[in-house]
């Protein structure tokens, strides 16, 4: 299941549930968690009616309990109920899932069962797999690429009744990476400490309420070296050297190497249509949403082919050299600063 796919799913699963149209079984899993959490919470909301909860909704942990008990729970008739709902979270930890696939076999028409593989992926050859998605739901969740953060952030705002500005977008997207939950927390922060009506959350926003600053961030300093802004990338490179608790040089390397990883990406599809592609429609190509591309773009502009696989090497040596005594007494601002002058070079 890809990306998009996953998310008409969880919307089309979201509606169902919230239209109390429940299936025998429910297999949530994936290297993202969010989503799958999102669908576990929705259903352990609106299967089970408040007052029947005590009787008729069981939580059991893959590291606390065993096939065996889960069928025998599943097995069990709600108690003056329409239905019982029975969730095992962490289920990636149990042993002996054959048990739990003869179960899907012929599964209670009274009982939701809803395994949950924390962070992981569902082994597909198995069984259980494969009987879970002849009988019940199989939803499965890709975690995203970081290019796809700042459009995934929009989105999530938009569906939480908000905008967001690129801007802020991209700074959000610097601080909590990859992690939608992460995010989606940020999110609830921000919610609570802006004026009441706010429609768009600035950048302004996360400076003053998650502490991220506009001047001194992995954007701007990727922006400055993209235009070979020499006065503005060593000033930054300068304040992570001054901040290392928060800016930390193996992440501002892991982003170095992602950005120009993604120049070098354009270059080659550029070269692979023999020129005749647009940097802009290479960026698109490339995985680039177009309101975040320019400063890609800009660094295609700006480095060669050549000039930028020198770039990522040298991000690789500095990268060694952090890691090893090559560095000598150097400081991670001072190697910070040095990769900065081999790349402006």
């Amino acid at each position: 299941m890809d990306r998009t796919d996953s998310v008409t799913l969880f919307n089309s699963l979201s509606k169902d549930i919230g239209a109390g149209k429940f299936s025998p079984c429910y297999l949530l899993a994936g290297e993202e968690p969010f989503y799958p959490e999102k669908l576990c919470g929705l259903i352990m909301e609106k299967a089970v009616q408040p007052h029947e909860a005590d009787f008729n909704r069981t939580v059991l942990y893959g590291t606390d309990t065993n096939a065996d008990e889960i069928v025998s729970a599943c097995e069990r008739y709600p108690v003056m109920a329409e239905r019982q709902l029975v969730v095992v979270k962490e289920a990636q930890a149990l042993k002996k899932l054959e048990r739990i696939s003869d179960y899907l076999d012929r599964p209670s028409p009274t009982t939701i069962l809803v395994l949950c593989f924390s962070g992981k992926n569902a082994d597909k050859r198995t069984s259980l797999y494969k009987k879970a998605l002849k009988s019940g739901i199989v939803f499965e969740s890709p975690r995203l690429p970081i290019e796809e953060m700042p459009r995934w952030i929009e989105r999530f705002f938009a569906s939480e009744g908000k905008g967001i500005e690129p801007e802020a977008a991209m700074l959000l997207a610097e601080y909590a990476g990859n992690d939608l939950r992460k995010i989606s927390l940020e999110a609830e922060k921000l919610s609570r400490a802006m004026d009441e009506g706010t429609a768009t959350v600035t950048a302004v926003d996360i400076e003053r309420n998650i502490g991220i600053s506009r001047e001194f961030n992995i954007t701007e300093l990727t922006g400055a070296l993209a235009t070979k802004d020499s006065v503005k990338a060593f000033r930054i490179a300068y304040y992570f050297g001054e901040s290392p608790k928060k800016y930390p040089l193996q992440m501002t390397l892991g982003f170095l190497f992602y950005f120009f990883s993604k120049v070098e990406m354009i270059h080659a599809l550029i070269a692979g249509s023999g020129g005749t592609l647009r940097p802009r429609d290479a960026a698109a190509k490339a995985g680039l949403y177009y309101r975040y591309a320019g400063p890609y773009i800009s660094a295609a502009t700006s480095f060669n082919l050549k000039k930028t696989m020198s770039i990522i090497a040298a991000i690789k040596n500095c990268d060694y050299k952090s890691k090893t005594n090559s560095g000598g007494e150097a400081s991670d601002g001072d190697l910070l600063n040095e990769l900065i002058g081999k790349i402006l070079l």
